[in-house]
């Protein structure tokens, strides 16, 4: 008698999938693990896109059970492509329902399976295109990347705004990346020199991997990442590096693990030094690598070695930091990530803004919004700017004067928000609690 297999949603390819989820309660198949959902509505109303629109469909368990009856074959994934993109990319992947869930089923994961599935892409094909170019040919992206960032202080996405380009459907996400990046972007290198931050240390403390925002539009956020994290050894820094997040999240599974391998085998030819990030997105990436490997063994166990060395700036954060008198009170934690809205980054966190502001401290509710994680603002079918209206009202509603985020993008993205609708109030990221 053969071994039991379970159904798979993809059986013609699977090296487009992951064999199994790494859960709380263990290993579990894609068709399993959203076998597990009982439907009893638990997290119906932490989901934000539920609470905006009120379809069963769009709500977490309706996406699980798409995913058990497109496994099942009782619903054909060609043949309902546009319904269920809809459904995969109006998905936050936030993590909340997961939260909520008795059985802790990873709802973000099974919507990110079933995007394989489909084999479309969320992103705009232009973004895509030029993201995807940071891990496969990384010269060209810094270079596009400065030269876009060239052209907009000269004018030129102004002149595209108004002579209407940009309202082409794939122009359109430049509106937004131009809505919420900084006016003026200083070079990282520059930056680090500024503040008398060594770019390669003869004896680091740690590697620190900047996210892309950190390293292209927000260097002061870098800049005090590793004032706080290593300001006498220093760290090695990993320009232009790509953490294999993007792929996963929008890409291909298999450019993903490569690019973790390449991860792996970098830190070992450095002395196995921690590895540091400032997204908390990357981080909760990272130390889930282990699941990309389930084929491998030696390499899981290498990546589950590698994620136990993963680090975020809230291991460094100190007791009173520098900037903490200056901040505009109350304050609030935002808990936008993917996957997942809780473990020690959220807890320490949160345990640093209650110590150091007290009753000034805003806490959060389970149905109070959160800023959408990870580029969710250019995937199409998203509901972005719903969620981020909710976000404002709550935070106008408890008057907070400052947001702290655990990830660059997401800041950028709330404070734009903030801005136009809520001038009072401000986002940034967590480190910059400290210079």
């Amino acid at each position: 008698m053969s071994d039991f297999r379970p159904l798979e949603l993809d059986p013609l390819h699977p090296k487009r999938h992951l064999r199994t989820l790494h859960t709380p309660f263990g290993p579990r198949a894609v068709y399993d693990s959203a076998s597990f959902c009982t439907r009893c509505g638990s997290c119906q109303q932490a989901c934000p896109t539920y609470v905006l629109t009120a379809e069963e469909t769009f709500s977490p368990r309706g996406r699980n059970q798409a995913v058990r009856l497109a496994a099942e074959g009782k619903l054909n994934p060609a043949q309902n492509k546009e319904l269920l993109s809809r459904l995969v990319n109006s998905c936050l992947l936030c993590g909340r329902c997961t939260q909520a869930c008795a059985g802790k089923i990873p709802t973000a994961e099974h919507m990110l399976e079933l995007r394989r599935t489909l084999n479309g892409r969320a992103l705009p094909a232009l973004l895509h295109t030029l993201l995807s170019w940071r891990s496969r040919r990384p010269g060209l992206f810094r270079f596009m990347v400065r030269a876009g960032l060239a052209l907009r202080r000269a004018g030129a996405v102004r002149l595209l705004r108004l002579m209407g380009l940009t309202r082409l459907p794939g122009l359109a996400w430049i509106n937004h990346a131009d809505d919420i990046l900084p006016a003026r972007t200083p070079a990282f290198a520059k930056r680090l020199r500024q503040a008398k931050i060594p770019a390669a240390p003869q004896d680091p403390a740690l590697i620190y991997l900047p996210s892309l925002e950190a390293e292209f539009f927000m260097p002061d956020l870098a800049a005090s990442v590793l004032q706080t994290a290593a300001p006498k050894r220093g760290a090695h820094i990993w320009q232009n590096t790509p953490s294999g997040l993007f792929e996963y999240v929008y890409g291909n599974v298999r450019q993903s693990r490569r690019l973790v391998k390449n991860l792996i085998r970098r830190r070992e030819q450095t002395g196995k030094l921690p590895l540091l990030t400032d997204s908390v997105d990357v981080y909760l990436f990272l130390r889930r690598a282990p699941q990309l490997f389930e084929r491998w063994p030696r390499w899981q166990q290498k990546a589950r070695e590698f994620a136990e060395h993963v680090l975020f700036i809230t291991d460094f954060m100190p007791k009173k930091p520098a900037r903490a008198a200056e901040i505009a009170s109350p304050v609030r934690l935002d808990y936008s990530a993917l996957f997942r809205r809780e473990g020690e980054p959220f807890a320490d966190a949160q345990k640093t803004l209650k110590t150091l502001f007290k009753k000034n401290f805003v806490e959060c509710l389970y149905k109070d919004a959160d800023t959408p994680a990870f580029g969710y603002g250019f995937v199409r079918h998203n509901l972005a700017e719903r969620v981020c209206m909710d976000a404002v009202r709550s935070i106008a509603r408890t008057q907070t004067g400052t947001v702290f985020t655990l990830s660059g993008l997401s800041a950028l993205e709330l404070d734009f928000c903030l801005k136009q609708f809520y001038p009072y109030a401000k986002a940034d990221h967590f480190a910059r609690l400290n210079g």
